[in-house]
C-alpha cells in the first residue's frame, strides 16, 4: 500500500493549522507543499515558515513529504532553499518545467539546450543539499510533454540527483503509454502523482465543427486506467508515496478555488485509491 499525499495548492492560501486540519480531513498521509513564487510560503520565507509548517502538519498526524518549488536554475535564492528545505528533512521536490513562450516552439532545440544547461547547474545544488529534484512531466506546449522529452532534458544529469515526477494523466493526454513511459525512466524515476483526464467536445461556432478540451475528473470517472498505473508501479518496484493532484473541472463549474466542494472530491479520490491498493496490490 502506498502513502497517499496531496499536493494542496487548492487549499494552500489557508492559516497553516486551518490547512493541517482539511488535509487531515480529507483522509491523506502527508503533505505535497507549494513553495515558490506566488503560494503563501515563497523562497524567501523558507527557512522561517517551513519548520513551523513541519510542525504544524506533524501536529495534525501529517508528513511533510515532498514540497514543489519554481526552482529552474542555480543562483543564491535556489541555494537558500535547499538548504531550507533539507533543514526541514524533505528530501524529494519538484523543479519547475522549462516551457517555450509564445511564437518560441520552432526555437525548441535552443531551448532545450538552454533547459540541458540549467539542470546540469541545479544538479550540483541538489547534491550539495542532498536534494532529489524532479520535473514533472505536463501536456501541452511544454518541453517536458512526454517523459521521453524530460529524458532529453536530463540526459547528462546523474539520476541520482535529477529524475521525473510521473503523471500518468499528463501522460494520456500527450499520447504515451504509462508502462512505456516507466520502460523508458529506470532509475530517473523520481515521484508519482495521480490525477485523471476526459475529453469533453464542444460545438465551435467560428468553424461550426466540434473542439476537444481536456477537463479533470475524479479519479473513477477519467481515462487513466487506476488499476493499471498501481500494478505497473509495483512491477518496477516503486515504494514512495502517490500525490493526488486537486484541479477538477466540470460541465458546469470550476471548482478548484472551491474549498469545500474540491476537499469531498480529494476525499473522494483518496477513498477510491485506498479501495483500489487494497484490491490490486
Amino acid at each position: 500500500m502506498y502513502k497517499i499525499i496531496a499536493f494542496c495548492k487548492w487549499c494552500q492560501g489557508l492559516p497553516l493549522p486551518e490547512l493541517a486540519a482539511h488535509l487531515k480531513k480529507v483522509g491523506v498521509d502527508g503533505v505535497d507543499l507549494p513553495c515558490r513564487p506566488g503560494a503563501p510560503i515563497g523562497p524567501a520565507e523558507a527557512p522561517t515558515k517551513l519548520p513551523e509548517a513541519r510542525r504544524v502538519f506533524e501536529d495534525h498526524g501529517l508528513a511533510l513529504e515532498r514540497i514543489v518549488t519554481g526552482i529552474e536554475e542555480a543562483n543564491e535564492e535556489s541555494d537558500r532553499q535547499l538548504a531550507a528545505i533539507r533543514a526541514v528533512g524533505v528530501k524529494k521536490i519538484r523543479l519547475e518545467g522549462y516551457s517555450p513562450k509564445p511564437g518560441q516552439a520552432g526555437d525548441a532545440r535552443r531551448l532545450l539546450d538552454e533547459a540541458r544547461r540549467k539542470l546540469a547547474g541545479v544538479e550540483k545544488l541538489l547534491k550539495k543539499h542532498g536534494v532529489k529534484g524532479a520535473i514533472q512531466n505536463h501536456s501541452g506546449m511544454t518541453l517536458d510533454v512526454n517523459v521521453s522529452s524530460c529524458l532529453l532534458m536530463m540526459q547528462d544529469c546523474d539520476p541520482e540527483w535529477v529524475g521525473v515526477q510521473c503523471d500518468p494523466g499528463h501522460l494520456t493526454l500527450s499520447g504515451e503509454p504509462f508502462e512505456l513511459a516507466l520502460g523508458l525512466l529506470g532509475p530517473y524515476l523520481h515521484s508519482v502523482n495521480l490525477k485523471s483526464p476526459r475529453q469533453e467536445y464542444f460545438a465551435n461556432p467560428k468553424t461550426g465543427g466540434l473542439s476537444f478540451q481536456p477537463i479533470w475528473v475524479p479519479l473513477r470517472d477519467g481515462m487513466v486506467d487506476v488499476p493499471a498505473v498501481l500494478k505497473a508501479l509495483k512491477a518496477v518496484g516503486y515504494t514512495e508515496p502517490i500525490s493526488i493532484h486537486g484541479e477538477y473541472r466540470t460541465h458546469y463549474s470550476y471548482i478548484v478555488d472551491n474549498l469545500e466542494e474540491t476537499g469531498k472530491l480529494i476525499a473522494g479520490d483518496v477513498a477510491y485509491l485506498r479501495a483500489t491498493m487494497a484490491r490490486y496490490l
